[in-house]
Order: C-alpha cells, then sequence, then structure tokens
C-alpha cells in the first residue's frame, strides 16, 4: 500500500505558534554514509548557526562513540530554510565533537 498524502498534509497544514521555530539539527554519523537527525523547539527565529546552542546525544547508537564517554556534540555550522516543514522552520547543519570537544573521526570538516 502507498502512503496517503493527504494525511501527511493534513498534519503539515496544522497551525504553528509564530513565535516557535523546529529546529532540526543533521549530522553524518560514524559510517560516513547516514544522515542523523534530531529536533527542538526554540523560542526565536535565528539568523546564523552561532545563535543555536551546541546539543549531545548518545554517538555509541552512531558508531561515533563506546559505551563509556559516549556523549557527542553537535556544533550548528550552517541553518537553512526547511522545505519540508516549511514556515520558520529550519534544518541545522552540524559537525559533531566527542565528550572532549575533539572531532569525531566522521568530522571531515575539523578531523
Amino acid at each position: 500500500t502507498g502512503t496517503d498524502k493527504g494525511v501527511l498534509q493534513k498534519y503539515l497544514d496544522l497551525p504553528q505558534p509564530d513565535d516557535k521555530v523546529l529546529a532540526t539539527y543533521c549530522w553524518i554519523d560514524g559510517t560516513g554514509e547516514h544522515m542523523r537527525s534530531k529536533t527542538q523547539t526554540i523560542d526565536f527565529i535565528p539568523k546564523e548557526a552561532s545563535q543555536l546552542t551546541w546539543w549531545n546525544y548518545d554517538g555509541s547508537s552512531t558508531y561515533q562513540a563506546e559505551g563509556s564517554n559516549s556523549d557527542v556534540y553537535l556544533k550548528p555550522v550552517a541553518i537553512f530554510k526547511d522545505p519540508f516543514l516549511r514556515g520558520n522552520n529550519i534544518l541545522v547543519m552540524c559537525e559533531t565533537y566527542k565528550y572532549d570537544k575533539t572531532p569525531t573521526e566522521s568530522n571531515k570538516r575539523q578531523s
């Protein structure tokens, strides 16, 4: 069976408060082949990536850390209007850093 695009459109058309932005942080995982993302709601419309906070996640599930010291940090480096969620929502391109703030092996911009 196919996806009912009408159902998706129903949810995309739901009103969103003008003072809220869905910021989807995007990065390349430890394999170097797959994209990962996570989204947070913020209370302002950022003009540049430096206005956004670093965020973290458990890197052991993305092949970027071992079980101990598995925190990996996301550093926002670029923002773009989100073509999927539209409105004021943004895609945040990120670099990844280990628990000690050194670049991960898959962070090709810094490693």
